[in-house]
């Protein structure tokens, strides 16, 4: 699944929201823990367990789309 994740500076963080997602919002103090931030949020909000990001970018200030794969198991 690709999806646009739209990432935005706050102060001394990040915060972003997926487009496609209606309420899938994360933040983070680094633009790592940003990225496992959106995993989360994404895993969560489509198949109730955190998944790992494949960005076509990493995460920065603006637009990028990224790559979700459907988590293992039940």
């Amino acid at each position: 699944m690709d999806l646009k994740v739209e990432v935005h500076q706050e102060g001394t963080g990040y915060w972003a929201h997926v487009v496609e997602l209606p309420g899938c919002f994360a933040s983070g103090r680094s633009l790592d823990e940003l990225h496992e931030a959106v995993g989360d949020a994404i895993g969560l909000y489509v198949w109730d367990r955190p998944v790992q990001l494949n960005a076509a970018a990493p995460l920065g200030a603006g637009s990028v789309y990224v790559t979700v794969e459907a988590p293992e198991g039940p």
